[in-house]
């Protein structure tokens, strides 16, 4: 999976100009395409609300992965809840996760729009592409920081550069186009739709006990945070109220932030 992975960035680099606005021959195009991965990068990379969330989410994932509680998930899924109607589910599940996937769907999505004029399925398109940019780097580090093991292979527990399956790959593709949609969305009940599809993917690894929950859901917050950072940069530029939570000293506090 960590091969496909970086074959995938790298497709997705050579062929991000194509998730902008403009033609791909121009220019200007280049430019843009360069400075909003630019501020897509460092709203996950370097704003400190979003590394704070991002500490809380490893956090969360550690304790999981470093107890017991990771190999009991797995066991009681295994043994009580797995059949031939969840594998036959999980084949379908893990389509969207697939890294080789991921990339012509997008572009095909953008070219479609493009076609049919219609600017929400380009609008759609360009921000799961984006989102994938922009996390690819933190998970594939994390999958080697973390140095967990698959269910199959050996327990959960974190030791660093052992192994590479800490964090699930399609968990993380497979959320990000639902996640987009969610964000996208303004009905909440397609919101929770979308949403709640997102994490299909990740289920399906669990399912064929290809990684434990810890891993499935480090991988889906990984897409979750990676769809937000895409979200801010383009609600900045739009002149859009941004609402965000940071911890403070005695709880949490709400902040909102508008460019002018």
């Amino acid at each position: 999976m960590n091969r496909l992975l970086r074959v995938f960035l790298g497709l997705v680099l050579l062929s991000f100009p194509l998730g902008q606005q403009c033609l791909a021959d121009e220019v200007s195009s280049i430019s843009r395409a360069l400075e909003t991965v630019k501020t897509d990068i460092g709203n996950f990379y370097l704003d400190r609300t979003n590394l704070i969330v991002l500490g809380i989410g490893l956090g969360g994932a550690a304790i999981v992965a470093n107890t017991a509680i990771d190999r009991e998930i797995r066991d009681k899924y295994q043994e009580n809840i797995r059949s031939k109607g969840t594998d036959d589910a999980g084949k379908i599940f893990k389509v969207p996760g697939t890294a080789l996937v991921a990339v012509p769907v997008y572009i095909g999505t953008y070219g479609t729009g493009l076609l049919l004029r219609n600017p929400t399925v380009e609008e759609w398109a360009q921000k799961s592409f984006r989102a994938t940019v922009v996390g690819a780097p933190a998970l594939l580090f994390f999958q080697e920081a973390t140095g967990a093991d698959r269910p199959t292979e050996g327990d959960s527990h974190w030791r660093p550069f052992r192994n590479s399956h800490g964090a699930s790959g399609h968990a993380f593709i497979g959320g990000i186009p639902f996640i987009t949609a969610a964000k996208m969305s303004e009905n909440t009940y397609r919101k929770g739709v979308f949403y709640g599809l997102s994490t299909l993917a990740g289920m399906s690894r669990i399912n064929d006990d290809e990684h434990y929950f810890s891993q499935a859901a480090l991988g889906w917050y990984l897409a979750y945070l990676s769809s937000a950072a895409v979200e801010k940069g383009d609600d900045r530029r739009e002149g859009k109220i941004h609402v965000g939570i940071i911890p403070v000293s005695k709880g949490v506090a709400f902040t909102a932030q508008k460019n002018w």
